[in-house]
């Protein structure tokens, strides 16, 4: 009985499930959420590829995640690896589709995908990217900050250690006076 429960529970480990969020809806015009839409990419550095301001489209170059040997633990974060794929996984990176809609004159929907690979290197020596499936880190990740920035609530930066500028030392002789010698 114990053998069989030690072989099973290794089977029985739960697999990562997508927890990608839905279209959010914000009562903006659409040239607004555009453009916050757009500099919230600039922001977390990502390089436009294809901007489409007509058909509510921006989609962003790759960017890397992790190159090395971390590589297979860095993406299970973030994507669904398939482990029946046989080699070494080399690096992973994403790149960012953002499709805005119109819904009323003064309401926009906003659909974040997010397409995420990762280059293996089989053990004859091919390499070649795999498209894995996102678990919804990036896609919840940038609507946050796109609904941040939208609601007004854009989280000022840290200026350091517990949210305080850096003071100086002060450097003055101490005012305590010294007891007598001897």
């Amino acid at each position: 009985m114990l053998i069989s429960f030690l072989f099973a529970s290794p089977l029985q480990a739960q697999a990562q499930k997508p927890n990608l969020p839905d279209p959010a809806k914000f009562v903006n015009k659409y040239d607004i959420v555009w453009n916050v839409v757009h500099a919230i990419l600039e922001e977390m550095h990502f390089s436009v590829e294809l901007e489409d301001r007509k058909a509510g489209r921006i989609v962003t170059r790759p960017s890397e995640i992790i190159t090395g040997a971390l590589t297979p633990s860095e993406v299970d974060k973030v994507a669904i690896r398939k482990d029946t794929i046989t080699g070494n996984w080399l690096k992973a990176q994403y790149s960012v589709e953002a499709l805005l809609e119109i819904v009323t004159p003064t309401v926009t929907m906003v659909t974040i995908h997010a397409k995420v690979e990762a280059l293996n290197r089989d053990i004859d020596g091919t390499e070649k990217w795999v498209p894995l499936e996102s678990l919804g880190v990036f896609e919840t990740r940038i609507l946050g900050k796109v609904s941040m920035k939208l609601m007004g609530n854009d989280l000022p930066s840290k200026k350091g250690f517990w949210n305080k500028s850096p003071q100086p030392i002060d450097s003055r002789p101490s005012r305590i006076p010294k007891p007598p010698l001897g």
